[in-house]
């Protein structure tokens, strides 16, 4: 069963129950390139707005709120939910705001999504993923097993001092100890929903990008840090080898969430690759 949609006056797809929920939408602005924003939902003391707001000066953007997605509808039960799955759905959606091209920027989970909605949706015309994995090896299984273990044995703050540890580097955290120490205590009342957790880490591990895109001739841009502790600096090498029509840029630090702490860089990384396209 696959998820359903609506569009309200504004155009943008709702945020009602068995719906797919979508931010923004194309088009907004002539004459700038669209964007389809694929984004973990994971966040730190100061989130994406400033990456958002500057993709939003030079693009029109419609972001997929993944998360927020499969939590509402009615997949959203005891079992793994492949790419293809959602993607099958996003295609089915963006299919309905007519024949729009546009560029694909997916970060982390989102280059799963990335991958297989640039294989089904020939509208998709770059790819660009910032801290992608390649394929499940016994290093990266094992780091997102001890991630559900963690899970299911800690509470929220210990829980969540680990996952900051994994995402951000050292450096960051103790430049901003209290903003992080605020972020942690504001969410010290939630549960861990460890199934929903299990579920999408499975996904990662059940999908080999890497497969995938070394089949995709579109231009795809693959963005790094030599420090990110969750996809290590080689998956996006390996893919790099791999993939016909790809560019590497590696940041020297940043961590694994880029979007928040080197928000600056991956906009100029960004822009200079989508010109350089001509599109």
């Amino acid at each position: 069963m696959f998820w359903e949609f609506v569009l309200n006056d504004k155009g943008y797809l709702c945020k009602y129950s068995n719906k797919l929920v979508f931010y923004g939408n194309f088009n907004t602005k002539k004459n700038k390139p669209n964007v389809l924003l694929l984004l973990p939902k994971t966040r730190g003391p100061f989130g994406i707005k400033e990456f958002k707001q500057a993709i939003e000066k030079k693009f029109n953007l419609l972001e997929f709120d993944d998360v927020k997605s499969e939590k509402l509808t009615a997949l959203s039960q005891n079992k793994v939910i492949s790419f293809e799955q959602k993607d099958a759905a996003i295609d089915k959606a963006l299919k309905k705001l007519k024949e729009d091209k546009y560029h694909i920027i997916g970060h982390s989970t989102g280059c799963g999504l990335g991958t297989f909605l640039a294989k089904k949706n020939k509208f998709c015309e770059s790819l660009i993923l910032i801290n992608p994995w390649n394929k499940e090896d016994e290093e990266f299984r094992t780091l997102q097993k001890n991630r559900v273990k963690n899970a299911k044995i800690m509470n929220i703050i210990s829980f969540l001092d680990n996952e900051y540890s994994l995402l951000y580097s050292e450096t960051y955290i103790k430049k901003f100890k209290d903003e992080f120490n605020n972020i942690t205590l504001k969410q010290k009342n939630k549960k861990i929903d460890y199934f929903f957790i299990e579920r999408r880490l499975e996904s990662i591990l059940k999908c080999n990008i890497g497969n995938e895109l070394r089949k995709l001739v579109l231009p795809k841009l693959f963005i790094n840090s030599d420090d990110d502790k969750l996809m290590k600096p080689y998956h996006a090498k390996e893919l790099h080898k791999l993939c016909f029509n790809s560019k590497l840029i590696t940041l020297d630090g940043g961590g694994h969430m880029l979007t928040e702490t080197r928000a600056q860089d991956l906009i100029g990384h960004i822009n200079s690759f989508v010109k350089t396209l001509g599109i």
